[in-house]
């Protein structure tokens, strides 16, 4: 598969999370396209290697431009691993370039295909959730089955013509055992055989999360934050 950019990745990256469009980054700073779908965030930052992306929603006000900026410029100094205040959000996006810790064969032993038959196991272990991830436009699907029992759970939350998200889930008494990590490299390979990209991103707080990642042979291609309308911003002609 032909080695993307960090600024491709970060647009497909985008692009499958929030379900938005955007232009190619020729640029550092670039505005989400008319027909695109709208996010809760008014700005996204990222950190790539080769310098800071911003994605702006379109028509926002200078006083507004101004406020998310210093908003923005309080995330970066927050600690990693320390909450972060209403409307911040920060995450870390990967993309998959190393070997993982897990054998693919192995992993396939472990984590099996789930298909429409297998309903009332989705049920079981997310309530109300089976007739929403068993959507073909949503497959591949990927669990850990023992003893009768969904334990692990990998699907495609996200998914373009290019580029699939993972989603990530398993039973906190069935953690530990690799589980997550061979439903992970699973749901890889799946997504690799189909010709797209498989991404990976977790809250930057999220250590377990962050771990899984690596060991399933992913690596940082950036840090981002996404902030949403600021607590206040000064009307036009204010004196406050």
């Amino acid at each position: 598969m032909l080695a993307l950019s960090e600024r491709m990745l970060l647009r497909l990256h985008i692009e499958a999370v929030w379900g938005v469009k955007l232009a190619p980054f020729e640029r550092d700073e670039t505005t989400l396209l008319a027909e695109s779908a709208r996010p809760d965030w008014q700005l996204y930052a990222a950190d790539l290697a080769e310098g800071r992306i911003l994605v702006w929603r379109e028509n926002l006000v200078f006083a507004v431009r101004e406020a998310l900026l210093a908003r923005l410029k309080e995330a970066w100094s927050l600690p990693v691993q320390g909450p972060a205040p209403p409307g911040i959000s920060r995450e870390v996006a990967f993309h998959l370039v190393a070997e993982p810790e897990i054998d693919l064969t192995v992993a396939r032993q472990i984590a099996r295909p789930l298909t429409p038959e297998d309903y009332a196991l989705i049920e079981a272990f997310q309530p109300g959730a089976a007739e929403a991830v068993l959507r073909p436009e949503l497959q591949p699907l990927l669990g850990v089955v023992v003893a009768g029992r969904l334990l692990s759970l990998a699907h495609s939350s996200r998914k373009t013509a290019e580029a699939c998200e993972l989603g990530i889930d398993t039973l906190p008494e069935a953690r530990r055992r690799g589980y997550a990590l061979a439903a992970t490299v699973a749901w890889s390979a799946a997504i690799g055989e189909e010709g797209l990209t498989p991404l990976y991103s977790a809250f930057a707080e999220n250590s377990a999360s962050l771990r899984l990642a690596v060991a399933a042979g992913y690596r940082q291609f950036a840090r981002a934050v996404t902030i949403e309308l600021p607590l206040f911003v000064p009307r036009v002609g204010s004196s406050v």
